[in-house]
């Protein structure tokens, strides 16, 4: 999808650390999660993939 990128935008990264999602999700460190940098907040498994869509849904939207 085509928009406009924002500084602060969530981007999909590796984890630094072992932790616990938003969601109650474990993840390990290196695992693939969703970050939002604005509220730390971080996403993994299932979780990740649906705030990536829903991000994607919203940001089209914008445009």
């Amino acid at each position: 999808m085509a928009y406009t990128r924002y500084k602060g935008d969530p981007y999909w990264t590796r984890a630094k650390t072992s932790g616990t999602s938003a969601d109650g999700i474990p993840f390990e460190k290196g695992e693939r999660v969703f970050f939002y940098p604005r509220s730390g907040t971080t996403y993994a498994g299932d979780g990740a993939s649906r705030a990536s869509a829903e991000f994607d849904e919203l940001a089209a939207l914008e445009g």
